[in-house]
């Protein structure tokens, strides 16, 4: 069922990719600025970043690393980026040579390719001059064709940085790396491989004005979006029809699901990913919603937890209250120098007090961007974007609570960005009743 809701999802991400409106001026220029800062931490070596790969029905969202150093979505795409101390990419433009620091090799689909999947970005100068990159050349084929290309463009000895390309979002991104290094190998044994993950992580965990616009943004629809399902949740009710609701708002304020969106109802409200929201709700049970918009693909992730009847039992108050003390507790940490693990152990102090530590079975925070599973240091910056998250999940009693939030740290402690969605008991039964 989740690869089934991940494949529904990337298609859902390829449409918005066909819809996608022009990058603003701003968006270029801060995208500039990121390549600008990664070469100047990579020094003497060279960057390169691969895109996803073209599929014949579903084309997985574009890779993170790539999509936020240049805002390219579209399939099989490459970026290779000279270090600030590093020799100048030597590019042959006809008769003559061009030296440039950045190069974004776009796929030279054929005319009939382009249409059916409606490709936009040519490799040429409108396009370079569109994306605010300095060079747009035809990608070669594949992990084998880059190898060849960068071989020839690469100086002796040279320091190369890759991503690993870990985890499942990788999958697609893997087989190609390793016919880039396998051709290496051949062709460029003296090449130097340095992983380049951490760097970019944490370069992308600080978010700039134009990313933390996109996120503000996400987050008011998500919240508009749990204001139009409240009044749909009474006893009876499908979670198919509570996530159509959400689903719904969320694309008629033209943004996109961030995720497979969680609606759990009963016993399903204790199972932390039920992403197949087929229950029924009933009378007495709580209703947990964890969704988010995305806009630009920064990823809103919210979680609200409901009484069906629109009123908590004593127990599922009591319960509640421990979770949102946990939360405020762990919020209450959040400044920089601060680690995930520091909130992490403010929440569990309180939900171990109350007797209830081993029902919270996940962490409290992880990283928000263009992944609602952003990559990023566990340490705080000011400019960081997370989330605070404890839950408490009592199957043999019927009922799951869990409460989130996304925050962004300042310059002294966090502003929680979502805090115009309710999360107190009283206020949560007070929104059931429409107040």
């Amino acid at each position: 069922m989740l690869g089934i809701m991940r494949a529904l999802l990337w298609l859902l991400l390829l449409a918005a990719t066909l819809l996608a409106s022009e990058p603003s001026d701003a968006a270029i220029a801060a995208r500039k600025a990121r390549r600008v800062r990664l070469a100047e931490a990579i020094g003497a070596d060279f960057a390169v970043l691969l895109g996803q790969p073209l599929t014949d029905v579903l084309q997985p969202p574009q890779e993170g690393h790539l999509l936020y150093l240049t805002g390219v979505e579209e399939p099989d795409a490459f970026l290779l980026v000279a270090g600030a101390k590093a020799k100048p990419i030597a590019m042959k433009a006809g008769d003559a040579t061009v030296h440039v620091r950045e190069v974004l090799f776009l796929r030279d689909a054929p005319e009939t390719m382009a249409r059916f999947f409606g490709l936009r970005l040519r490799p040429d100068g409108e396009t370079a001059r569109a994306l605010g990159v300095e060079l747009a050349r035809a990608a070669p084929a594949g992990g084998a064709g880059l190898a060849r290309q960068l071989a020839t463009l690469l100086p002796k000895g040279a320091g190369m940085r890759l991503p690993r390309y870990a985890g499942p979002d990788g999958v697609t991104l893997r087989p190609m790396r390793e016919e880039l290094l396998a051709g290496l190998a051949r062709e460029r044994p003296d090449l130097k491989i340095h992983e380049l993950d951490e760097l970019l992580g944490t370069h992308r965990a600080v978010k700039d004005a134009v990313e933390l616009a996109a996120l503000r943004r996400a987050l008011e629809i998500t919240a508009e979006a749990l204001r139009e399902a409240i009044p749909r949740i009474r006893p009876g009710v499908l979670e198919a029809e509570i996530h159509g609701v959400l689903l719904a708002s969320v694309r008629a304020r033209g943004a996109w699901p961030a995720f497979p969106f969680v609606v759990g109802s009963g016993a399903n409200s204790a199972i932390p990913h039920h992403f197949r929201n087929d229950g029924t709700l009933r009378d007495g049970d709580l209703l947990v919603l964890d969704m988010g918009a995305a806009v630009a693909r920064y990823a809103a992730d919210v979680t609200r937890t409901v009484p069906v009847n629109g009123r908590f039992t004593p127990r599922q108050r009591e319960v509640y209250d421990v979770v949102l003390r946990a939360q405020l507790a762990a919020i209450a940490e959040a400044r920089p120098g601060a680690t995930f693990g520091d909130l992490d152990r403010a929440a569990r102090r309180v939900i171990a007090d109350a007797k209830l530590g081993r029902y919270f079975i996940h962490a409290t925070c992880h990283h928000v961007g263009l992944d609602v599973h952003d990559p990023g240091p566990t340490r705080l910056e000011p400019g960081m974007t997370f989330t605070v998250e404890p839950g408490v999940y009592l199957g043999d009693e019927g009922f799951g609570i869990r409460i989130e939030d996304v925050l962004v740290v300042t310059q002294k402690g966090a502003e929680v960005l979502s805090s115009a969605t309710p999360k107190e008991a009283d206020a949560i039964e007070g929104w059931m009743r429409g107040e």
